[in-house]
C-alpha cells in the first residue's frame, strides 16, 4: 500500500502521526528529570536532550525545505548533510529543551497546515538526493512521519536504559540496543 494515496485517506493518517508526535514526546519527557533529559543513555546515543534538539533543527531544512525544492525546481538536487556532526556544530547538547520542544511544535503546526495543502499532483513530483537517488514528495512526507516515530521510541529507549540497572536479574532477559 502506498503511503499516500489519490483518496486522501492515507495523507489524513500521515499527518495525524505528524501532528500527533510533538504531544507523545512531550508527555514522554514531562516525567522525567532535568539530569535524565540531558544524560546520554549510552557512548555514542543521544540524550533526549540532543534528541529534542534535532527535531526542531531539521524540521525545515531536512523535511519541508526539500519538499518544497522538489515542488519548485524541475531537477531539484537535495543535499544530504552529517547529522552528527551538525548535532556538535549546532551543539544540541547545550540546548534548551522545554524551548526546544516549544519551537519545534510550532514550526510542527506551520508545517501542517502547509502540508494539508499539498495536492497529489505535487506530491508525485521528483526531485534527486545526492546520496539515495530519486525521491518523490510523497516518501518524503512519509518519511517525515517515519523519522518522528523513530525518534519517539528513541525517547522510550533512554527511559528503558534508565530503567535496565534497577530490575536486577531479570535483566538476563532483556538486551538493550
Amino acid at each position: 500500500m502506498p503511503c499516500l494515496s489519490d483518496r486522501g485517506e492515507d495523507v489524513k493518517t500521515v499527518i495525524e502521526v505528524l501532528a500527533a508526535t510533538p504531544a507523545k514526546i512531550r508527555r514522554e519527557v514531562a516525567a522525567m528529570s532535568a539530569r535524565e533529559i540531558r544524560k546520554r543513555p549510552a557512548p555514542g546515543k543521544w540524550s533526549v536532550q540532543e534528541i529534542l534538539a534535532h527535531l526542531e533543527d531539521i524540521e525545515r531544512p531536512g523535511f519541508r525545505a526539500r519538499i518544497e525544492a522538489i515542488l519548485s525546481q524541475k531537477h531539484s538536487l537535495l543535499r544530504s548533510f552529517d547529522q552528527e556532526a551538525r548535532a556538535v556544530e549546532k551543539r544540541y547538547d547545550r540546548t534548551d529543551p522545554k524551548r526546544t520542544l516549544e519551537s519545534w511544535t510550532r514550526q510542527r503546526r506551520v508545517n501542517l497546515k502547509w502540508l494539508k495543502t499539498l495536492r497529489p499532483a505535487q506530491l508525485k513530483r521528483r526531485g534527486t538526493h545526492d546520496q539515495i537517488g530519486e525521491m518523490t514528495a510523497e516518501q518524503f512526507v512519509c518519511e517525515w512521519a517515519f523519522h518522528d516515530l523513530g525518534h519517539l521510541k528513541q525517547i522510550l529507549e533512554v527511559k528503558r536504559y534508565a530503567l535496565y540497572p534497577h530490575i536486577g536479574n531479570m535483566r538476563s532477559y532483556y538486551e538493550l540496543s
